[in-house]
């Protein structure tokens, strides 16, 4: 979810979870080293076990052109140096492949609207194909009473935020929504894609479009069309 969206968790930060996060904005790699290896103990697994084998698959044809390359590659080298067995690969069947849950960890880019109504694609009765990209069919069929009493609570979360127009009230319903989300880590949002609008200034006013701080990636040049004027 943006930031710049009413719906955004005011004050959102790390749950105390037992592991450690460095301040809001800065990486330790110290801190990360930390929790990957109190993860591994807590998982049962060490250095060089087939369950660290795992496959990080960006959508599309390149690997260097998408945003989260780096984050993938700089991820699979701190993990690799600690014993696992990751490879980055990218793949054109990647949107098709996410669609039957086959993936392990994988990274594509979506858009929501200003409203982020979580229902289509986290609800557990949606019938929307984006929920097998959260592995929904296994969960409903394979997964553990707290995997299905958290998808519940998050079902009925989303049923309750579509029942009341009220901002406040919604944005903390789709607070909670999202730390449930969190709980089954079916997905992390790792960037914000910019929108860029050219228009020719011998054509159109400047002065008459909004103000660049009332931009943001839910609005455009022509939200306020009836306010834009041509060059004179």
């Amino acid at each position: 979810m943006s930031k710049v969206s009413w719906a955004y968790p005011k004050g959102a930060d790390a749950t105390d979870n037992g592991f450690d996060y460095p301040p809001l904005g800065t990486w330790s790699e110290e801190i990360a080293v930390n929790n990957i290896e109190k993860y591994m103990q807590e998982a049962g697994v060490s250095a060089g076990d087939s369950d660290l084998k795992v496959k990080f698959t960006i959508a599309g044809s390149s690997l260097q052109d998408h945003p989260t390359y780096k984050v993938f590659r700089d991820a699979a080298a701190l993990l690799n140096g600690l014993g696992w067995d990751v490879e980055v690969v990218c793949d054109t069947q990647a949107l098709t492949k996410i669609n039957t849950g086959s993936l392990e960890v994988w990274a594509a880019a979506w858009s929501s609207a200003l409203d982020p109504d979580l229902y289509q694609v986290y609800h557990k009765d949606s019938t929307a194909t984006s929920t097998l990209a959260w592995g929904y069919n296994y969960l409903k069929t394979s997964g553990t009473s707290e995997e299905l009493d958290i998808l519940d609570d998050l079902s009925e979360l989303i049923d309750e935020a579509r029942e009341t127009n009220d901002q406040e009230e919604r944005s903390e319903l789709y607070k909670e929504a999202m730390e449930q989300i969190l709980d089954l880590a079916i997905e992390l949002p790792v960037y914000q894609r910019s929108v860029l609008y050219a228009f020719n200034s011998k054509v159109i006013d400047p002065a008459s479009l909004p103000e660049e701080s009332e931009m943001n990636p839910f609005s455009s040049p022509l939200d306020r069309i009836w306010e834009v004027e041509f060059a004179k």
